[in-house]
């Protein structure tokens, strides 16, 4: 018995390219090692994504806890504007 379980993928033309293309012979033998592969690192994509949402919700929620006020979009424009002007100023003077 086999330890893998068999799927049929279709994949965009320029995809499937690129799974042919990615054929060496060493690393990969077979197409199905270039799709293990590129599923691993979604994974742990996946995985880096979920950990940067935990880390934002519990910044949020330490701001909230903080005594920090919600902002408005207005208010929220008007502090990157003076950010990039600030910022601007800076690099002018380089």
């Amino acid at each position: 018995m086999s330890d893998h379980d068999k799927l049929t993928v279709l994949l965009p033309p320029d995809l499937a390219r690129s799974v042919r293309e990615a054929l060496d012979g060493e690393r990969y033998v077979v197409e199905s090692d270039v799709v293990i592969d590129a599923l691993n690192d979604w994974k742990i994509k996946q995985a880096m994504r979920a950990d940067k949402i935990v880390r934002l919700r519990e910044l949020v929620s330490e701001g909230l806890a903080s005594g920090s006020q919600p902002i408005s979009a207005d208010e929220f424009a008007n502090i990157k504007r003076e950010g990039r002007a600030r910022l601007a100023g800076r690099t002018a003077g380089k």
